[in-house]
């Protein structure tokens, strides 16, 4: 009921806000209540007085009069008309939200009327497509522009963080609040059962994969967003198909900042910060922890039970390990820019320093960057110019990316972090042996190493020859190579019970080379000045090399962390290498009527080494139209209100190729044996292998009202997946697990659907001399659902390892969304015998609900008993799980859905306020619908857990007798005591499996987050003059400010969990389990931006 209740309040407050900004827009737009008095400040030697207008003679009201360099100004009122009291030979500005700006120089009093033009600068800002450019009047895909400031204001690390809710259409999950960690990117849904679900990166002309591989952070987390000046998001196959085959999940083009003509100009960035946890679980404490421990093992094993627990009232609170485990963490930031040129030569330098220890002990993450750019004006028609980009990154982990918390909560409160000796402790030898060998987490962070350093450098050549004006060819060669360093030990150790009776050690290193060269040929040109043209023929090709090479050794030394230290009989390696090419010719075609009626055609041709002879090209072409309404005849009238209407309609197609290399041949591996080096298949091939392409549908509509003031973009969208890639599953006999074992088949196994609806909303709500306010609203709703599988079973079951068991937790099936999390449905609890028996008044009662069945099929109560052991059947006080199939019995036919962990719809609010020199922005992001599996939950609320458990479980289900005769057991004498929480019993085995997969432990994830809030200040220009300092600002922001949420864990946005840590398969089909990641930090910033 929380939950449901929650999931409503957050619903109402985001549908609320976006409809008050659209209320309250038109009303500051259009002057209203609101209008402005004439404000006239200051004496001075000469008076000047006007009226202002635009270009179609009606008075603005509101308009900004600024005195150039000075703090002196007026607005209009609502006439249009001012006076302002000036000094002889000053200059006015004259500003006004949807205008052109104008500066007039006055030396003498008297009347000074102003016409003001519309500025279409919003309408014409250039914005970059896929190898090229446009102006925004003339888009017809659907593409998101984010600019500097934007990113600025995120405050984010790295450029992933920069983008969550700030573009419709797109979903950023944090995976990890791990430093460096990386995020979960879907633009417009989820759109392969691929591993990768990422868009690619365009940085500069380099694509970049945003996959997060195994052992590495973030792919992207090298590039600093303090370098960026702008950012699209390519949306609609009419936008991405240009890319073609690796356009699938969508485009993020990212433009760094280049050289600027004018003096040099020295930018200099600094902040530091202080990181914190939100919020923590309510544990039990040492008192409330031993009468837990007293309880279980009188009922399990009496002589267990400790002497020192004897009196839980006169113990302390213990050892409470999420304090020992949570810091709060240093953050700092230094970035250093300096950018200028002349006419013919430009140039930028910056470089920069991330320095971020994680809120979990054991976690940090380092970043250092270097760009260099330069263009040179060869001649009139010659334009030559490179970049260098340099970075390096180091992440630690230890074991906050996946296993400290869950250490930390299961502990027992009773061990301490060190002994008297001051040497880490550990539980003792005979205690808690259900501790599937937890052991003590501030021991084992400090024990462990777990680094991943990634080194990169990317460099970007480029001549640019225009032999005629309307004729353009630009050649780019692009180069991208990378190292990638991880390394892992663990030390002998022996903390109480818990021993590793051996170091391990492990190195992997990836060296990775792109490169590629691309020829592109621009022809623009207009005829009779209506007829606006414009066609791109271009050709690429490229190459992307990798190596891999791992070695894992044990048996070594305590001391070192060489490879070569472990004993070469306990050795383990492998490797491999692999190499794709790519071979591409495109086309995009633009042609616009009277600005009217406008016609964008692409198609693209790629080829890849990555699938067999015969099925290696594919063809992804594209086209979009629009319509400008406003700028018809017969919208004149309207023009003042609405000033851009367009609607917008594309199709188009993209590719997937995304499969490993040489997936389609047979390969050989040497393995090594007791009977020797033996060469053995390497893989399942499949010479059928074909690219996965997704069609897409969009309609879109563009208005701007109020001379710009209120921005509006609307889009619905249908996208249709078809020949999905994936590495299926088969089973262990066909050689697929153990020594030496076959990498399974990659296959074209279905389809899969999206469609959805979003908009933004872009306003002005209030703009004067002194103070402005703007919002900026994003909506998106996406939904997903497998269409067909062409498996076995038309489903794929994900599953996760517990205490030895194999259980199902996510299943991807025909007619679902993917992920969706499977088990069974709770449906309450045995409260008392009549709940589930049926007394015969004979002595004997008869089972009126399905009877439990165990794992191994072995059924615990049958019909006509009721009488027997308390604690080894089903009883009072167990759950009642729903008997789909009503066969009398609960076992795996009776598992269901029980929720999706992908949102219904997802929202972003951005508030800017500016006053004189003060600015503010507040934040607010919102996601609905999504479900969560609290796999934590399930460990700390069982009653049956001998570890540390959920402050909860004090007021589990405990038994009463009717007749007060604890003698009597007859199960019509049971009752529940009052005081229970609706948790279940404690027993010895469990009969029930209360704790197996259920609804109990998928939960309501809804949530509405104060994202940032940032305040800054803008020295007065005179106070810098003497230093010489042409802008500074100071500023302070809170990150992560506070979660609206029903959700019982620490943080209810949950990406994809790796394979890498007990699961099986794809990220992809594991999504939204909670199993105890690191959550993302609260973080307090202040900072400092000097401009020289």
């Amino acid at each position: 009921m929380k939950n449901n209740y929650f999931s409503r309040c957050v619903l109402l407050a985001g549908l609320c806000s976006v409809i008050m900004f659209f209320a309250v827009t038109p009303v500051y737009a259009t002057g209203g209540a609101f209008s402005p008095l004439p404000h006239v400040v200051s004496e001075g030697d000469i008076t000047v007085t006007g009226k202002v207008v635009d270009d179609a003679g009606e008075p603005l009201i509101g308009v900004s009069i600024q005195v150039k360099g000075t703090s002196k100004g007026a607005t209009t009122d609502v006439n249009g008309n001012y006076t302002l009291n000036i000094s002889s030979a000053s200059t006015l500005v004259f500003s006004y939200i949807g205008m052109k700006t104008i500066q007039r120089k006055v030396t003498k009093g008297g009347k000074l009327d102003i016409t003001m033009e519309n500025d279409e600068n919003m309408l014409d800002e250039v914005v970059a497509v896929g190898y090229g450019s446009m102006k925004r009047s003339d888009l017809t895909g659907s593409v998101v522009s984010i600019n500097a400031k934007s990113i600025e204001e995120s405050m984010a690390s790295t450029i992933d963080q920069a983008l969550q809710g700030r573009a419709a259409g797109l979903q950023m999950t944090q995976n990890s609040g791990v430093p460096g960690g990386g995020t979960s990117i879907q633009i417009r849904g989820v759109n392969s059962l691929n591993s990768t679900n990422e868009p690619i990166y365009v940085v500069d002309g380099v694509i970049i994969s945003g996959e997060t591989g195994s052992n590495t952070s973030n792919a992207i987390a090298g590039i600093n967003p303090a370098d960026i000046e702008s950012i699209e998001i390519l949306k609609d196959a009419s936008a991405t198909a240009i890319y073609g085959a690796q356009a699938a999940n969508g485009v993020i083009l990212i433009t760094m900042k280049a050289g600027v003509t004018g003096k040099p100009r020295i930018n200099f960035q600094v902040s530091m910060g202080n990181q914190e946890i939100p919020n923590t679980i309510d544990m039990m404490n040492l008192r409330d922890y031993a009468r837990h421990y007293n309880e279980l093992y009188a009922l399990i094993n009496a002589s267990r039970v400790k002497d020192a627990f004897s009196h839980p009232e006169t113990l302390g609170d213990g050892t409470n390990w999420q304090d020992e485990i949570f810091r709060n963490a240093l953050l700092q930031n230094y970035n250093l820019s300096i950018r200028g040129g002349t006419k013919t030569v430009s140039y930028n330098l910056s470089g920069g320093y991330l320095s971020q220890d994680g809120i979990c002990i054991g976690s940090d993450f380092e970043r250092y960057t270097f760009r260099m750019g330069t263009e040179i004006q060869v001649t009139p028609k010659v334009r030559f110019g490179g970049t260098v980009n340099v970075s390096y990154t180091k992440q630690g982990t230890g074991m906050a990316s996946w296993s400290i918390i869950p250490n930390a909560l299961y502990q027992a409160p009773d061990v301490p972090v060190r002994d008297e000796n001051g040497n880490f402790s550990g539980p003792e030898e005979d205690d808690q042996q259900n501790l599937s060998n937890y052991s003590n987490p501030v021991a084992l962070a400090a024990l462990t190493q777990r680094n991943n350093e990634k080194g990169g450098a990317r460099a970007n050549l480029f001549m640019k020859i225009n032999p005629w004006k309307w004729l353009t060819y630009r050649t780019d060669f692009t180069a991208d190579g990378n190292i990638d360093n991880y390394q892992y030990f663990l030390p002998q150790y022996e903390l109480g019970y818990s021993k590793n009776p051996y170091p391990t050690n492990e190195h992997s290193k990836n060296y990775g080379l792109y490169w590629g060269w691309k020829n592109v040929v621009t022809m623009e040109k207009t005829f009779k000045r209506k007829h606006k043209t414009s066609l791109m023929l271009g050709h690429e090709m490229t190459s992307r090399n990798s190596d891999y090479l791992q070695g894992k050794r044990t048996h070594g030394d305590n001391l070192l962390t060489d490879l070569d230290a472990g004993d070469a009989a306990y050795a383990t390696n492998s490797g491999r290498a692999s190499k794709a090419t790519y071979l591409s010719y495109f086309s995009r075609l633009f042609y616009s009527y009277d600005n009217r009626y406008q016609l964008t055609a692409t198609v693209r041709r790629d080829g890849t080494s990555r699938f067999a002879k015969g099925n290696q090209w594919g063809t992804f072409p594209s086209v979009a139209v629009a319509w400008r309404l406003s700028e018809e005849s017969f919208w004149r009238p309207l023009k003042d209100v609405v000033n851009n209407f367009k609607l917008r309609l594309s199709y188009g197609e993209v590719g997937n190729s995304n499969v490993t290399a040489f997936a389609y041949q047979r390969m050989g591996t040497y393995v090594q044996s007791i009977w020797g080096t033996s060469l053995q298949t390497a893989n399942i091939a499949n010479p059928d292998l074909t690219w996965e392409s997704t069609r897409s549908w969009n309609a879109g509509i563009d208005l701007n009202f109020f001379n710009n003031r209120v921005e509006f973009i609307l889009d619905a969208y249908i996208k249709k997946t078809k020949n999905l890639l994936l590495q299926q599953d088969y089973p262990g006999y066909m050689g697929t697990t153990g020594n030496g074992a076959a990498t399974a088949q990659w296959a074209n196994i279905g389809s899969m659907e999206n469609k959805g609806f979003e908009f933004t909303l872009n306003t002005v709500n209030i703009s004067n001399r002194d103070f402005q306010w703007r919002t900026n609203v994003t909506f998106s709703l996406n939904r997903n659902k497998v269409a067909s599988m062409n498996t076995e079973n038309a489903f794929i079951d994900k599953t996760y390892q517990n205490s030895g068991q194999t259980e199902v937790i996510t299943r991807t099936a025909v007619g679902k969304p993917v992920s969706q999390f499977y088990g069974y449905k709770a449906i309450g609890r045995i409260n008392s015998a009549s709940d589930y028996l049926i007394d015969n008044g004979d002595g004997t009662s008869t089972v009126k609900i399905a009877t439990p069945v165990l794992r191994v099929g072995e059924q615990v109560v049958n019909s006509g008993t009721d009488k027997g052991s308390l604690i080894k059947q089903i009883y009072i006080g167990d759950y009642i799980f729903e008997d789909l199939n009503n066969d009398g019995v609960i076992d795996e036919k009776d598992q269901t859905f029980l929720g999706s962990p992908l949102p219904k719809f997802t929202y972003g609010i951005n508030n800017t306020f500016n006053y004189k020199n003060f600015d503010l922005t507040i934040f607010l992001y919102g996601s609905y619908g999504n479900k969560a599996m609290n796999y934590l939950s399930r460990r700390i609320t069982n009653p049956n857990s001998s570890g540390n458990v959920h402050a909860s479980v004090a007021n589990h289900a405990r038994l009463g007798y009717l007749d007060g005769n604890p003698d009597n057991t007859d199960v019509w004498n049971m009752y529940i005591l009052p005081g229970s929480n609706g948790l279940c019993r404690m027993s010895v085995n469990d009969a029930n499996d209360n704790d197996r997969i259920s609804s109990r432990y998928v939960e309501d994830a809804s949530f509405l987050r104060i994202q940032n809030i940032a305040l800054g200040y803008t020295l007065p220009k005179n106070w810098l003059k003497k230093l010489k300092i042409e802008n500074a600002r100071i500023y302070a922001n809170i990150k992560n400010v506070y979660t609206f949420t029903g959700y019982d864990g620490y943080d209810p946005e949950i990406g994809s969990t790796q394979a890498q840590y007990s699961y099986s398969g794809q990220s992809m089909l594991m999504y939204g389990v909670d199993t105890g990641r690191c959550p993302s930090p609260r973080i307090y910033t202040f900072g400092i931006d000097l401009t020289f």
